[in-house]
């Protein structure tokens, strides 16, 4: 299907949105840590085709505070009871001058929620000028003192990404496919990911997306990453 910025509008007003959540397993135990959930519509259009438009029409925060309250409404509260769930949110909705007041309703509506959300900042080059900026870093200050946790999405190994952990301190960081994908057959790749290691602790828990395979995820555990996730833990599905 072809997508203009009135299908967008479309899928917001008319809630053709929902989620599907993908698991975060746990390398030490083998267990479900966390699920990741993420943006679907009906039809089935993708969701980088509808953020593109989205911003192409001046309706982004609309789309991404949509998407996040969907994450909540459809994530069960057994899974929310043993399992964090993490929730995409991009820069520029957090800065946006609505977003404090989009928050408090939200727990108000989910107050059991709080202390079991993760908000996924991603690198997007688009928006990487908000990362400087003084409302960028207290929002964030905000939502900690909610008793929410902040991980960096898709993060980039780069000096100026560390110098983001450094100064933001995230809960998680997680390095995207790219950095996984045959990582038992590449010497670099592992070496990147263990210097990446370096700067983590158990308060800053390093996460692999993109494990596609049984070898790849026996690396990925040797080496040491905390947390994984990809489709061959499992695909991303809807939640009963």
């Amino acid at each position: 299907m072809k997508i203009n910025s009135y299908h967008v509008t479309e899928l917001i007003r008319e809630n053709k949105l929902y989620s599907e959540y993908q698991p975060l397993l746990n390398s030490s135990n083998d267990c479900i840590y966390g699920y990741e959930a993420l943006m679907r519509s009906t039809p089935r259009i993708s969701p980088l085709t509808i953020l593109r438009h989205a911003r192409k029409s001046g309706v982004l925060y609309e789309l991404d505070t949509a998407s996040m309250k969907n994450a909540i409404r459809e994530y069960p509260n057994s899974y929310l009871r043993q399992h964090y769930l993490f929730i995409n949110v991009l820069p520029s909705t957090l800065v946006h001058a609505d977003f404090e007041k989009f928050i408090n309703r939200l727990f108000e509506c989910y107050p059991h929620v709080k202390n079991r959300i993760v908000f996924e900042l991603n690198e997007d080059w688009n928006e990487e000028f908000i990362w400087s900026q003084e409302i960028f870093l207290r929002r964030i200050e905000f939502l900690r003192s909610l008793g929410l946790r902040i991980a960096f999405d898709d993060l980039s190994i780069t000096r100026a990404s560390i110098k983001k952990m450094d100064t933001i301190s995230p809960d998680f960081v997680k390095l995207d496919h790219t950095r996984s994908k045959g990582l038992s057959q590449s010497q670099e790749k592992q070496q990147l990911v263990s210097y990446l290691l370096q700067y983590t602790n158990n308060d800053m828990k390093l996460v692999l997306e993109g494990i596609e395979t049984e070898d790849d995820l026996h690396t990925a555990k040797n080496i040491g990453v905390p947390l994984l996730q990809g489709y061959h833990i499992s695909k991303p599905k809807r939640l009963i």
